[in-house]
């Protein structure tokens, strides 16, 4: 047992690890962890831990002011009178903490001889001096477990403090006991029902409702559950036998409290054979909101496991601390739409990849979820790092296959890494990673990217409704593959499910946009302008161009009038106005095809950008083009012809009756090669 208990937020890891070491150096034992979740299977062992220790101190600050686990650590230890606070800002402390002496450690940043700092050994030697019943304080020594690293973003560690040897020797265990592989963990996920901490009915419906909830989704996401019936089972003495007899490895847990009007969901991920937190996190939200935050919640634990599934499989013997590395990776993934929402957060879940690369080195996966990020917030970057990420995402995908020649994301972060132009080399590397796996869902998404450029919008909506299983909740695929339908014709199928999106995520741009797009292509001018008034519930995503344009652009289609016609037609042909891709799409809806080839003609010249985007003219918007002969010019140049011819796979329009010229013979007048 130790003298002392620290208490903390994680924010505050840094200064809290100098405070750990100064308490050792004055010959202390100090137990810190990570914050606790009282719901947690393991949180009656640390509760024993802060009964035992000699004293709790308490590290406040803003962070931890708004925990509640700090919180409960705080109560447990006043009830005790064992109570030590210090503050490392000037944050008000809560009642009735703030009713006690706290030590001023804002200025603090490791001196030994700092007043503030004596006045907290003071307190700390007055509660370590006290006499105690040591025989009732320690159990025998033979009963006493090895403790295991635990931690989610940051470490739970038993430091062994005192003088000599003995403690190094101690200490050198532990860590040689958290680096080696685990026992192989069995192969199904045990969800605790979702505790909820306060007792009224609201909150104990909202914690069965998400319990019953996530069982539904990993059970549709293939993950393998043990049935909900047999989970009260694992507890007590036999817990080994247990987990072994139901093949269990992994067990999540969580629960939900009302702060004021808020209601926060915890969540958590444990190795219950090596008494390990491998990930935990917490949201937030109004409580008349709580569909929303249920439904973040189950969007993110899916996508985090999805994201990591190939390092929980038994057969990975990842150590914890690997693990935990690349779950903390998966969900900065998530978190920051896959590193779309902004440069920070971009880098921010690069380096966190990384991280997770460095600790499993041998581990295909760790690579190849790198590789596969790089490769894909690759454009987006400065161009000044735009080479040095390639060479990175390149790397760290061929180190992938040749530890794993099967592993898709390896031949996904390829297949991104390949120019837009070369279709036939894109499909390829995204034909081998289903080969690998055949429902690897991010595999499936980008091959459908591929057949939809290249107008084989099909087979596009296929692949994407194989994708979108994978996480049903999350807009990713799911919004893609609603896109898909909109492409083939399919709108009522594309509404009904951009409807169900949209109830989830009501404050998502891309589906927005979606929905947009299913209004332009069906000419329901009159229900896009609607859509459109909505734009300031997206004023970070949507810029106002692309509102102002699309307004003008669907009045002028719904009056149906020849002179606002002719005077959009007119803006859009003077030079800048519009991008040449959208000046083509809106010319050709407002039915002047002859100055959408001529916009073309124009910008279209000489050898094309290899990472030109050629979607555009397949959407149904861009009909009225595909019907012209002239069409076929427009795709030699950007090498589609060439795709067409050599793979035998034409593009859908090619296969409509009433197409009044043939595919192939507009095609043989386009030899290899760009077409200016």
């Amino acid at each position: 047992m130790s003298d002392v208990f620290l208490s903390y937020a994680r924010r505050d890891q840094a200064l809290v690890e100098k405070i750990a070491r100064c308490l050792i150096d004055a010959g202390n034992t100090v137990w810190w962890d990570s914050e606790l979740l009282p719901h947690n299977r393991f949180a009656s062992a640390i509760e024993n831990e802060i009964r035992n220790a000699r004293a709790v101190l308490v590290v406040w600050s803003e962070t931890a002011v708004q925990s509640q686990w700090v919180r409960a650590e705080a109560e447990l230890a006043r009830a005790q009178d064992k109570l030590i606070q210090v503050a490392l800002d000037q944050s008000s402390i809560p009642l009735p903490f703030n009713q006690f002496h706290v030590a001023d450690l804002s200025r603090w940043r490791g001196d030994g001889d700092d007043a503030q700092w004596q006045k907290v050994l003071s307190s700390v030697s007055h509660f370590v001096q006290e006499p105690r019943d040591e025989a009732a304080a320690f159990p025998p020594a033979q009963q006493t477990p090895v403790p295991r690293t635990m931690s989610s973003s940051r470490s739970r560690r038993w430091l062994p403090l005192g003088a000599g040897a003995l403690a190094a020797a101690a200490l050198a265990t532990t860590l040689i006991l958290n680096r080696h592989p685990p026992e192989s963990r069995g192969q199904r996920i045990a969800i605790q029902p979702f505790r909820s901490i306060g007792g009224t009915s609201r909150l104990q419906g909202y914690a069965t409702q998400l319990s019953t909830s996530l069982q539904n989704d990993l059970t549709q996401a293939q993950f393998q559950t043990v049935p909900s019936t047999e989970v009260e089972a694992i507890q007590g003495d036999q817990l080994a036998r247990q987990l072994k007899s139901l093949d269990v490895g992994l067990m999540f847990s969580g629960a939900v409290q009302e702060r004021g009007t808020d209601v926060t969901v915890s969540m958590q991920l444990d190795d219950p054979v090596q008494h390990a937190t491998l990930w935990t996190a917490e949201m937030a939200g109004k409580a008349e909101s709580f569909d929303q935050i249920q439904t973040r919640v189950r969007a993110l634990t899916i996508a985090v496991l999805n994201c990591s599934a190939q390092g929980l499989v038994p057969g990975a013997r990842l150590t914890d601390d690997a693990l935990q590395a690349f779950l903390h990776a998966c969900e900065l993934s998530e978190t920051a739409d896959h590193g779309m929402v902004d440069q920070r957060s971009a880098f921010a879940m690069l380096d966190a990849m990384r991280k997770a690369a460095q600790a499993a080195p041998d581990f295909a996966a760790a690579h190849s979820v790198l590789a596969k990020h790089l490769a894909f917030v690759m454009p987006w970057m400065p161009n000044d790092q735009v080479s040095s990420l390639r060479a990175e995402a390149e790397r760290e995908a061929h180190r992938a296959l040749e530890l794993d020649p099967r592993d898709p994301d390896g031949d996904v972060a390829l297949g991104l890494l390949t120019p837009q132009l070369q279709f036939a080399k894109r499909e390829a590397f995204f034909q081998q990673a289903l080969a690998s796996n055949p429902a690897w869902p991010h595999a499936n998404g980008f091959l459908g990217n591929v057949m939809a450029s290249v107008g084989r919008l099909q087979d596009a909506a296929t692949r994407f409704q194989r994708a979108a299983p994978a996480n049903s909740l999350s807009v990713d695929w799911s919004t893609q593959s609603a896109y898909g339908m909109i492409m083939v014709g399919q709108y009522t199928a594309a509404d009904r499910e951009l409807t169900r999106l949209s109830q989830l995520w009501p404050d998502h741009a891309s589906i927005w946009r979606t929905q947009l797009e299913s209004m332009i292509a069906q000419g329901r001018w009159g229900d896009g302008l609607k859509l459109l008034d909505r734009a300031n519930d997206f004023p970070t995503s949507v810029t106002t161009e692309f509102v102002e344009s699309n307004r003008r652009l669907l009045s002028v289609l719904q009056s149906n009038g020849t002179r606002p016609r002719e005077a959009l037609r007119d803006n859009l042909l003077a030079t800048g106005s519009a991008h040449p891709r959208t000046a083509i799409s809106q010319l050709t809806m407002l039915g002047f095809i002859d100055d959408a080839f001529a916009i073309a003609q124009k910008e279209f010249q000489g050898n094309p950008d290899p990472w030109s985007d050629t979607e555009f003219l397949f959407r149904p918007e861009t009909a009225a083009l595909r019907r012209d002969p002239r069409f076929m010019a427009l795709a030699a140049h950007f090498g589609l012809a060439d795709y067409w011819r050599s793979s035998g796979h034409w593009a859908d329009f090619c296969q409509d009756p009433t197409l009044p010229y043939s595919c192939s013979k507009e095609a043989a007048k386009y030899p290899p090669g760009p077409h200016p």
